[in-house]
């Protein structure tokens, strides 16, 4: 590759066609944080972007000292993008060449966004979850949510049973369509009532869309199983503030991300800033004591997991000659 002069593109067709599995993207997530644990990350907090009340705009940077790789996500989230055919996230990622500044490759980010946002739920089921775990409840059945229960299913294989609820029940139903497919030795159920989804779950994997109000505030404090590890994906925008205090341990991804959506009304209820997962990983916070302890894992997003999975999924095309070369 002549570095300065051309930059290699890679569609979503080519991001799926460098083949990671998902369990490959778990392991690039507990590396990542792990180097975020020992200090060898360079990540400020994310840039947001909202022209209006439908649209979000978002940008992510990151440098990993370890691997060299550096680079930022832009992603995009819109509201109204499924009455235009179009998915509600789109964006790319951009690496660059730590010696000369200049980008090396650019990458489509949706297929990356829901497969690293699963991955990093994945790494807190691996070290949070009970192991003999087997209902999950689903609230949100997008991308996401397909996304995430595969994740759950590959860190906690004794899963047999899947609850599913979202606000448009087609969207319910065509999750349980094909999720049975890709999932037969699982049983995947649509529930009317979101205390179904709840009351027997051991793992609960949360991706409806972040707000600032009551609309996906769904979740009370009885609804908790003893020994439920939540993994949302929406801060806590599914639970009232009695459910997120009965949580006998939080963690969250990025103490900086916690911060700044504490600024914006998040976690209001919550005295002390909890640990980071990268702090579980190098044994400067302490997991799962005991079977009954309610768990929850806060996830943000941070640029950490894009440029992570997204340097690893550079190298392997240029390898494997999957993409194409484009002069700057």
């Amino acid at each position: 590759m002549n570095i300065g002069r051309e930059v290699l593109y890679l569609t979503q067709s080519d991001v799926r066609a460098v083949g990671l599995t998902m369990k490959d993207y778990i392991d690039l997530m507990e590396e990542a944080h792990r180097d975020k644990g020992n200090g060898a990350v360079v990540m400020p907090p994310k840039l947001t972007v909202e022209p209006n009340e439908n649209l979000f705009m978002l940008g992510m940077g990151c440098a990993i000292n370890r691997t060299g790789a550096a680079g930022i996500k832009w992603l995009s989230g819109c509201a109204t993008n499924r009455d235009k055919g179009l998915p509600r996230f789109t964006g790319f990622v951009i690496l660059n060449d730590l010696e000369t500044g200049a980008p090396v490759c650019i990458m489509d980010a949706t297929y990356l966004t829901a497969m690293r946002t699963a991955a990093v739920s994945g790494l807190a089921l691996r070290y949070l979850a009970n192991q003999d775990s087997q209902v999950v409840g689903v609230y949100g059945c997008g991308m996401e949510g397909r996304s995430n229960l595969e994740a759950a299913i590959c860190e906690c294989p004794g899963i047999r049973q899947v609850y599913a609820w979202a606000p448009r029940r087609e969207s319910v139903d065509l999750y349980v369509e094909e999720m049975s497919r890709k999932f037969p030795g699982v049983q995947i159920e649509a529930c009317e009532d979101p205390k179904q989804v709840m009351r027997e779950a051991d793992i609960f994997l949360g991706s409806s869309p972040v707000t600032h109000g009551d609309e996906f505030r769904l979740i009370r404090a009885d609804w908790l199983k003893p020994g439920l590890t939540a993994v949302p994906v929406n801060t806590e925008s599914h639970f009232y503030h009695e459910a997120v205090e009965e949580f006998d341990k939080i963690y969250i991804d990025d103490t900086a991300m916690y911060e700044l959506c504490r600024e914006r009304g998040h976690y209001q209820t919550l005295k002390e800033t909890p640990p980071e997962l990268s702090d579980l990983l190098i044994g400067r916070a302490s997991g799962r004591e005991k079977k009954e302890e309610r768990i929850i894992t806060f996830t943000e997003g941070i640029g950490l997991n894009d440029v992570a999975c997204g340097e690893k999924i550079f190298r392997l095309a240029m390898e494997r000659k999957i993409g194409t070369m484009l002069p700057l």
